[in-house]
């Protein structure tokens, strides 16, 4: 694991749980406000940039009968958004519409079979993909369709698909104060808008459970900010998720092992949404979707089995490249800023995981990681970014390398020739020589230094009052400064996890300890620590991230 630069917010120290509260909410800039925001506080955004335009120009298809072609992205937040638009459609009897999801193969935006294919229909609907798409989009326009988009991808000043309607909080055009929604919770504004144009000409649904439900996994399986309205629709999808009112999901929530717990982003992060993409990443994202819009309680089982049973090999094969992977690395000359490695034996649907994975072990800095298609000469990637470096922008000055390209700040899809691929890696590592050294040096942020007489009951309560959380509401990270740690025992496969006691009676887990532990423990030491609950004792333990000498010259 890269060991970061530790750095404390606030040095404000705290006498009581409440004063703890106040301090971590001046860390996100935020008051009260930030944990009572309600559904209600969603209403503004009802006049974002077409919004209006588009449930007008839906409502008029609607009304006439035409048939609707959704194609929504293969990836969780583009699945999310496809399945809320179709149970809303199905849902209010207006069945001539059909769902097109692409295969990861043909690569990122609106495959072209999905206008050829459907010809004879009046209106097409993009969902997490489409802002950039001008052929595809020009194509359906050419033979009579109309066109909304309903995306979140960079949008560019110049160069936009000729839809009727783009909603994307990213145009230049857009005033909307709030710029970093994912698509599943654009969908649910549209589908609102939608709800009340609709008036008395079809039944009047409600946006319950299971639209919240979708909107909250696409927006947190897609690392979306957990501020504003995306913290709002987080935080009621979640509670809505554990109603167990959306029998899809609520199987799928069983399989993972999760039914019956409090459920957190984190559990959508590492269970959810990894199940619902397996599918797009080693076989299908129509068996995703697919169980998404299932009623029969039989073939939902059977569909959980199945995306299970793919998650499985996803993380087998997962856990085969990358040790190939840090073995090639070894072998590199570790001078550059950004990694970009590929193969053919490596599929497409990995490549995006190994990519944040050599981020967080082996190499902090910009990361693609190739498919390599030899027989077609085509490397299809997956980029990650760090903070500080805009990933889309890099590109953008290496696009002459590229075939087709699209994303966001910190992540991004992209097809070069293979004979090609060397030039681009050339010309994308020389684009990171423009920024300054010091963002290539990995951070990590402690909110502030804790008595460890607090760490109790009420402590626990006051935290939960800020989940869930993510980026932009990470989750509360302390220090307790010069304190004695000992190792109690170790455990795990290989024993890498270490349950430890801290300042003689404060009892905490730091996982994968044993690869990081340089810190005998007969010194006083920093330890940096989350919360967490222990249920075995019934008590906060501490989830212990990193123990060292951190801060004795601060």
């Amino acid at each position: 694991m890269i060991r970061p630069r530790w750095e404390i917010v606030n040095r404000h120290k705290a006498g009581s749980a409440q004063e703890v509260l106040e301090i971590l909410l001046a860390n996100r800039q935020t008051g009260t406000d930030f944990i009572t925001g309600s559904l209600k506080d969603l209403e503004v955004h009802l006049s974002m940039q077409g919004i209006a335009e588009g449930a007008q120009l839906m409502c008029w298809h609607l009304a006439k009968g035409h048939k609707v072609v959704l194609v929504g992205d293969y990836d969780c937040d583009g699945i999310t958004s496809a399945a809320q638009l179709a149970l809303f459609l199905r849902d209010i009897g207006h069945l001539n519409h059909t769902v097109v999801i692409p295969q990861r193969s043909e690569g990122y935006g609106v495959p072209q079979r999905a206008i050829s294919a459907n010809a004879d229909a009046k209106l097409l609907v993009t969902l997490d993909c489409g802002t950039l798409d001008k052929d595809t989009i020009g194509l359906a326009r050419s033979i009579g369709m109309d066109c909304i988009v309903i995306d979140h991808h960079e949008a560019p000043a110049a160069g936009l698909a000729p839809a009727n309607v783009i909603i994307n909080p990213k145009q230049h055009s857009c005033p909307s104060s709030f710029k970093e929604f994912a698509s599943a919770g654009l969908t649910l504004i549209f589908l609102a808008a939608l709800r009340r144009t609709m008036q008395h000409k079809f039944p009047r649904l409600r946006l319950g459970s299971k639209y919240l439900a979708l909107a909250a996994i696409g927006t947190v399986a897609d690392i979306a900010p957990l501020v504003n309205a995306n913290r709002i629709l987080a935080k009621v999808g979640l509670y809505h998720l554990a109603q167990g009112a959306f029998p899809p999901l609520t199987q799928l929530i069983n399989a993972a092992g999760l039914g019956g717990k409090n459920l957190t982003a984190g559990h959508i992060g590492y269970y959810i949404g990894p199940r619902l993409n397996a599918a797009g990443r080693m076989a299908s994202a129509q068996l995703a979707f697919d169980l998404l819009m299932e009623n029969d309680p039989g073939k939902i089982a059977q569909l959980v089995q199945e995306l299970n049973r793919l998650n499985s090999k996803r993380q087998l094969q997962q856990e085969s490249i990358f040790a190939e992977v840090t073995n090639r690395y070894s072998h590199l000359a570790a001078s550059g800023r950004s990694v970009v490695m590929g193969d053919s034996n490596w599929p497409t649907g990995i490549v995006g995981i190994i990519a944040s994975r050599i981020q967080q072990e082996l190499h902090y800095g910009p990361t693609i990681v190739f498919s390599i298609d030899e027989e077609g000469g085509i490397a299809r990637g997956s980029a990650r970014s760090i903070p500080g470096i805009d990933i889309h922008t890099a590109l953008k000055s290496c696009e002459r390398e590229l075939i087709r390209w699209g994303g966001h700040k910190m992540a991004a899809g992209l097809t070069c020739e293979l004979s090609r691929m060397e030039k681009f890696a050339d010309l994308f590592e020389r684009a990171m020589c423009h920024y300054a050294q010091d963002i290539f040096i990995p951070r990590a942020k402690v909110d502030m230094e804790l008595d460890l007489g607090l760490v109790g009951p009420p402590l626990f309560e006051a935290l939960k009052q800020l989940e869930p959380h993510g980026p932009g509401n990470s989750t509360p990270t302390f220090v307790a400064r010069g304190v004695k740690t000992q190792v109690q025992k170790a455990f795990g496969t290989n024993g890498e996890h270490l349950q430890m006691v801290v300042a003689e009676d404060c009892r905490g887990v730091f996982w994968r300890g044993s690869r990081r532990l340089d810190w005998g423990g007969s010194e006083a030491a920093d330890v940096i620590f989350q919360l967490q609950w222990d249920h075995f004792r019934n008590a906060p333990s501490l989830n212990i991230k990193d123990i060292g000498r951190f801060f004795q010259n601060q």
